[in-house]
């Protein structure tokens, strides 16, 4: 019995979105001669901050990502003296519209004031599924019509699908390009790019001979 052939060829493809939402990631951080009066500085703000947040944007998702409380210190005399406090708190926004943004963050400016820090703005699709299932379908088609012509170049045509095989970790997921930027009619503008979705397939087929029959 002869052993069967095949030929196993790689695929990639690439699909492109405008993102339609954002995460914001904001900090509130106060500083005081007192650990109590950091905390209470830290802890007042916030509170404003997230109840106009709220208000605000009802739909948007806020969460509590960090709490810090710690001493200040300075070198003197050959030691370290606490000279201070410092308290900070972290908040999340996730499911931002992308013309939300500029307001949202005018509003926690409003609020927080000289103690907001704003850490990150991410760029984000809410539904990326119909990306990743186009991009699956290309990169297969892409391996297919270069195993279909080196199969040719063979004298063969392609069999049956034998194996197929999705490869991850050697190329990074989405990843945000600046190619098209959404403006929000607003004091800080906003660029939203588009994210890139990258796949690669394996695909391995049974090689069919020109004169089999």
């Amino acid at each position: 019995m002869s052993k069967k052939k095949f030929i196993t060829m790689n695929g990639s493809a690439t699909v492109s979105e405008v993102p339609d939402l954002m995460s914001i990631s904001l900090a509130i951080e106060a500083r005081h001669d007192q650990a109590q009066g950091a905390y209470s500085l830290v802890a007042q703000r916030s509170t404003d901050m997230i109840s106009a947040l709220s208000s605000h944007t009802p739909l948007v998702k806020l969460a509590t990502t960090g709490i810090g409380l710690r001493s200040r210190t300075s070198w003197h005399n050959e030691e370290n003296v606490v000279v201070g406090y410092e308290a900070d708190t972290s908040l999340q926004l996730t499911g931002v519209g992308i013309e939300e943004v500029s307001e949202v963050l005018a509003v926690a400016l409003a609020a927080g004031g000289d103690y907001l820090r704003i850490n990150s703005v991410t760029a984000e699709v809410s539904d990326p599924l119909p990306a990743q299932y186009q991009a699956r379908e290309l990169a297969f088609n892409d391996a297919r019509a270069k195993a279909k012509q080196l199969a040719a170049l063979a004298g063969c045509s392609l069999g049956s699908t034998l194996s197929v095989k999705e490869i991850r970790g050697a190329v990074p997921g989405p990843v945000l390009r600046a190619k098209a930027a959404v403006m929000a009619e607003s004091s800080m503008p906003v660029v939203a790019g588009e994210q890139e979705l990258s796949v690669h397939v394996e695909v391995s087929w049974e090689l069919i001979s020109a004169t089999k029959n």
